[in-house]
């Protein structure tokens, strides 16, 4: 898998195809914005698997995800989604852009964004991957949070992805 964000079990959406640059500023972007909303723990591993998809860390090309494999759970879907779906419209409001080192190009970003809320919103629980070792992939899953005292992002295994980019 390459940069682009899938829904396999749902062919009727397009796969959102990225370069290795706005891969980057996807990931920064939806880590602060996570990152800020997040209130629970349950809430903070969302925000640490997204900065967990960062290309310093793991290579160019490498971060892809289909949907299924966020850390969903059966029993709190509607809440999980729900979470997401705040995280990306706080990313498309620019919360937390002022702590990056750039201006994101906001077309770009902004279109991206639109079309992975799209995604989440359709999401279903019979599509959840249930394999933590697919849904964890790139790091361990969390058992205690890290925020970087810069950026204010959930840290993954290898560091902050803000402060990587």
């Amino acid at each position: 898998m390459g940069n682009e964000i899938s829904y396999s079990a749902r062919p009727e959406f397009k796969e959102i195809e990225m370069s290795n640059g706005l891969t980057s500023v996807f990931v920064s972007v939806t880590s602060l914005a996570m990152s800020s909303i997040a209130e629970e723990d349950w809430q903070r591993r969302f925000a640490a698997w997204f900065a967990s998809h960062d290309q310093f860390a793991f290579g160019s090309g490498m971060v892809g995800f289909d949907v299924g494999c966020l850390p969903w759970s059966s029993s709190n879907l509607q809440d999980e989604r729900a979470f997401v779906l705040r995280g990306i419209d706080a990313a498309l409001t620019k919360t937390g852009w002022e702590r990056l080192k750039y201006s994101p190009r906001e077309e770009s970003i902004n279109e991206c964004l639109t079309a992975f809320r799209k995604i989440i919103e359709s999401f279903a629980s019979e599509h959840i991957c249930e394999d933590n070792s697919k849904v964890w992939a790139l790091m361990d899953k969390p058992e205690t949070f890290r925020l970087c005292s810069t950026h204010v992002v959930y840290k993954h295994d290898c560091g902050c992805p803000v402060c990587n980019d």
